[in-house]
């Protein structure tokens, strides 16, 4: 019998990280035991209740033969009877939610999800505690997450951790000094791309391709690139350096977009999503 594992705040990246367990492809014989037999999704509210359950009402049988319960307002007793805690509540209320779930001894092993929440704050309630950053793509397969342990977690949960968030599309190990800005290159990253491609659809509609081509031009060539950066190895100037020809149309775009700032302004937005990262690690609501 597999051991239960409790999502509290069940809500976009819980709902995202519920979606990619429960779907995994059926795990090989050695890793079989990494995988919950039991996923409880934990909301404070009715209708956040009601948006998971219409989420897993869309899932066909689980690969892994993963059951879901879902509660309402009833996280201590889903925490007692886990294995594995997921944290998936808005930073400034992490600290209060562990106080009310934190368990008599060890306890379970915590993932948290808070931006900016410390391991050592996570450790004061949960001494096996993982901070990851993930993104919405997770919830179709291609997410990115981010992964720092805490020194108390031992090598058998590191793995059952890897095995559970893998899923999600990539999974990455850094150290804590750079979750913060994991969290703003990873996890905002995807509003930041969304910027991107809105540009280019509206530039190539603007331009009167229409709504529809536009969208799928743009989308591909952001897909198509990212491919192409991945299975060369080579730096993306170097690449871009490719696209140009001399008095060409690239270099002439290029241009214009470094006078309008476009590179700057991507670098300094990231990093002030960082910024912000660590002070809602710090408390401050946002």
């Amino acid at each position: 019998m597999g051991y239960t594992l409790a999502i509290v705040g069940c809500g976009v990246m819980g709902q995202a990280l519920l979606s990619a367990i429960y779907n995994a492809p059926k795990a090989e014989e050695s890793l079989a035991e990494h995988y919950p037999s039991k996923i409880i999704a934990c909301n404070e509210s009715a209708l956040s209740s009601s948006s998971v359950e219409k989420l897993v009402k869309g899932f066909g049988k689980s690969p892994n033969g993963i059951e879901v319960e879902i509660f309402t307002a009833r996280n201590v007793e889903a925490v007692k009877q886990s294995s594995v805690v997921i944290l998936a509540v808005k930073p400034y209320l992490a600290e209060k939610v562990m106080e009310e779930i934190k368990p008599e001894g060890r306890g379970p092993v915590l993932i948290s999800l808070a931006a900016g929440v410390t391991l050592s704050q996570l450790t004061a309630y949960f001494p096996n505690s993982v901070r990851v950053m993930t993104n919405t793509p997770a919830k179709f397969g291609y997410g990115t997450a981010v992964v720092s342990y805490a020194e108390a977690v031992s090598e058998s949960n590191k793995t059952r951790v890897k095995e559970l968030v893998r899923h999600v599309g990539t999974c990455l190990e850094l150290p804590e000094k750079n979750m913060d800005a994991a969290t703003a290159l990873v996890g905002s990253g995807p509003a930041f791309a969304l910027l991107i491609i809105e540009s280019m659809m509206e530039a190539g509609l603007k331009m009167g391709i229409p709504l529809k081509e536009s969208r799928e031009c743009a989308i591909k060539v952001l897909e198509g690139t990212a491919k192409m950066v991945e299975i060369t190895g080579e730096s993306p100037g170097a690449l871009k350096h490719q696209v140009c020809t001399p008095g060409g149309t690239t270099i002439a775009g290029l241009c214009v977009m470094e006078d309008k700032g476009v590179k700057s302004g991507i670098i300094r937005g990231i990093e002030e999503a960082a910024r912000v990262a660590t002070e809602l690690g710090q408390g401050k609501k946002k």
